[in-house]
């Protein structure tokens, strides 16, 4: 369940907790502690932080999901995990291929962490 800015103002004014269901740990107070909010005169944010505290209770960083609440949602966490890593993957592929001519490749080797050979087998498509 997405947490609004709305929600975030009254969990500010009323303390409490909002429940975003069984995969997601309640938000509190507490979550807030320690982060550079912009406040206004009284202390309360700013009407563009709402939103951004929103945002952020709403992303997906790590520590922000309670954790798999069965084998199948760790199961998907792995499988979205892959396909970012081989997102990731293709789009350092095509920079590669894109700074080969313009860089030496072993600029490009150094900088992706890979060796000369392997610059050159993305440059073929070979791999």
């Amino acid at each position: 369940m997405k947490v609004t800015a709305q929600q975030i103002r009254d969990l500010w004014k009323n303390g409490g907790s909002i429940d975003r269901g069984d995969d997601y740990t309640p938000v509190t107070l507490e979550d807030f502690e320690g982060l550079d909010i912009d406040t206004d005169d009284e202390g309360n944010p700013t009407e563009e932080m709402w939103q951004v505290l929103a945002d952020q209770v709403n992303s997906e960083l790590p520590g922000a999901h309670a954790g798999p609440t069965a084998e199948g949602d760790l199961l998907d966490d792995i499988a979205a995990a892959a396909r970012a890593i081989t997102d990731a993957e293709e789009h350092r592929d095509s920079l590669i291929r894109a700074a080969i001519g313009r860089v030496p490749v072993t600029a490009i080797a150094d900088a992706a962490g890979l060796t000369r050979a392997r610059i050159y087998q993305i440059r073929d498509g070979r791999r």
